[in-house]
């Protein structure tokens, strides 16, 4: 996320923008979860925030083999 402000801010104000942000980007993620994307750019006049899809790892394999007591 990347976010530009010009001038000085109190750090109440900061606080809120980073909540406000904060907000966007669960609103962004959802949507793209809900609609499958794999990503997505969103760019206003206060937030840059890229989406990518988290690749899910996929459960190891584990081969087991029996001997001739069948254990």
């Amino acid at each position: 996320m990347k976010i530009t402000v010009n001038g000085k801010i109190s750090e109440d104000a900061l606080k809120i923008i980073l909540d406000t942000q904060k907000k966007k980007t669960i609103i962004i993620d959802d949507y793209c979860k809900k609609e499958k994307l794999e990503s997505l750019f969103y760019k206003d006049s206060e937030l840059e925030y890229e989406y990518q899809k988290q690749a899910k790892p996929k459960p190891k394999k584990v081969e087991t083999r029996k001997d001739d007591k069948g254990n």
